[in-house]
């Protein structure tokens, strides 16, 4: 199906911004689909070397040839069959491949058409570069689409960005992104919003300004993050309403804050529910040295996980280390102390943590449980079976267990947000946030010449009981 209203999409795009700001402040982020502009690949993917403006391609339509033979699909090749990745784009049908080849790509590319493939011939050495002028290195407005074996960088909005229309009962169905690259994201990394059915694997993103990856606004999600990497950014993991989403066998590193799955009303379908974090390393997320769009997030600086305002959720078998001011964290979405103070709260309840290790932090809070109303007791929220050091409440695992009665006395949110009160710090400019080195993984198989597998039938199944707590690093 192919989605070519371009006045609902800038209506649409104009509202983005409001998403965009749902975990930032009030800075506009909206996409503009009209300022996209393209330049052709350059010899050398150096940061530093540009790229001159390539002619035109003066044919746009299916290059022919009598002697290819019949695939069932077309491969798009870029910069040989057409000049930029948008032209190529453009012309492909439903189940096509469009194969970049080595370069750095100056585009912004908008992707309308159903089940098509975007790969580079080698991750590292494909690159689409933003130029910090540029807002979305890809979004995606069709079912289907995958994005992989590439590297995205300097973009003023987001890195990969599928979305569906925030106004109506439109979402995108079935997304992936496989082995790819972010980095210097001026909002999100990977970015999946009014989306179902989706799939982020073997990726790293850095260096963004709200966080690496962000799910938000499905009910139910069907998402899977797995064997992703998220670091140097805000947060590594940000969901918002995101129901039904699974973070797994990932490593969250040297953010401000670690993993962030949350309800709030600056989107739709809250509250967050039956997210599932399990077999992940989150490690050393105390870093202020990091973009940072809102500053209401420095009073999270240190922590591992934070469950805010969400219920049912599993944290299990994770290693969440040497996060240094909170390990796991139970917490109501306040509104007024969190959010817009126009909004509604949302009470963390039925949130089970098992079966981890969570050690390192500096307060005596490995596990907090901070809630609105300790005259509720733990709202269902229980902890078994962990590795930990001290709790808030005391000896969190007796008095809140998951197989045993609630005998909690908790402390007063007032008494502990004060104890994680911090003087205000200056964040780092995303432009300037460490640029990793370019040796990651590519794709298995040759992806020069391997059949396109759009996102049809994701996420992909794996087996969550077979994942256990990861080693520190």
């Amino acid at each position: 199906m192919m989605r070519r209203s371009l006045v609902q999409l800038l209506a649409l795009l104009t509202v983005l911004g409001l998403v965009a700001a749902a975990c930032g402040d009030d800075d506009d982020t909206a996409t503009d689909a009209t300022t996209s502009t393209s330049a052709a690949p350059a010899d050398d993917p150096d940061p530093d070397d540009g790229a001159d403006d390539p002619a035109e391609s003066e044919d746009a339509d299916e290059p022919e040839d009598a002697d290819e033979p019949d695939l069932g699909y077309t491969v798009r090749n870029v910069p040989g069959d057409y000049a930029i990745i948008q032209d190529a784009v453009d012309a492909a049908e439903p189940g096509d491949l469009v194969l970049l080849d080595e370069g750095v790509y100056n585009e912004a590319v908008i992707v309308q058409t159903d089940n098509i493939v975007i790969r580079g011939v080698d991750r590292n050495t494909v690159i689409l570069d933003g130029g910090f002028e540029e807002e979305n290195g890809v979004i995606v407005f069709s079912d289907g689409v995958a994005v992989e074996n590439l590297t995205v960088r300097n973009y003023s909005g987001n890195g990969l960005f599928w979305t569906g229309d925030y106004g109506s009962d439109i979402f995108v169905d079935g997304y992936r992104a496989s082995y790819v690259t972010t980095h210097n994201i001026g909002v999100y990394g990977i970015y999946a919003f009014n989306a179902i059915n989706g799939q982020i694997d073997n990726a790293y993103a850095s260096g963004s300004d709200d966080s690496s990856y962000y799910i938000g606004q499905c009910n139910p999600c069907n998402a899977l993050l797995y064997n992703v990497e998220g670091a140097h950014s805000q947060l590594g993991y940000s969901g918002t309403n995101s129901t039904g989403t699974t973070v797994a066998a990932s490593y969250f590193h040297d953010n401000l804050i670690g993993v962030v799955p949350n309800s709030q009303d600056g989107e739709e379908l809250a509250p967050n529910a039956g997210t599932h974090i399990v077999g992940n390393l989150i490690q050393n997320n105390n870093n202020p040295d990091v973009p940072s769009r809102n500053t209401g997030f420095q009073l999270g600086l240190g922590s591992g996980v934070v469950l805010a305002g969400v219920t049912n959720n599993i944290v299990e078998r994770n290693t969440i280390v040497d996060n240094s001011r909170a390990g796991v964290i139970a917490v109501d979405w306040i509104d007024s102390v969190f959010g817009s103070g126009n909004g509604a709260d949302y009470p963390a309840m039925d949130n089970i943590v098992r079966d981890n290790v969570i050690t390192g932090s500096e307060m005596g809070t490995d596990i907090l449980v901070a809630l609105q109303n300790v005259d509720n007791g733990g709202q269902g929220n229980c902890f078994s079976n962990n590795t930990v050091g001290e709790t808030n409440p005391a000896n969190a695992q007796d008095v809140l267990p998951c197989d045993g009665e609630d005998t909690s006395e908790l402390t007063p949110i007032e008494t502990l947000l004060a104890l994680f009160n911090l003087d205000p710090f200056e964040p780092l400019d995303y432009q300037d946030a460490p640029v990793p080195a370019y040796e990651f993984e590519n794709m298995p198989g040759d992806p020069s010449t391997d059949a396109p597998m759009p996102a049809i039938d994701v996420p992909m199944e794996i087996d969550l009981d077979a994942l256990e707590a990861p080693a520190p690093r």
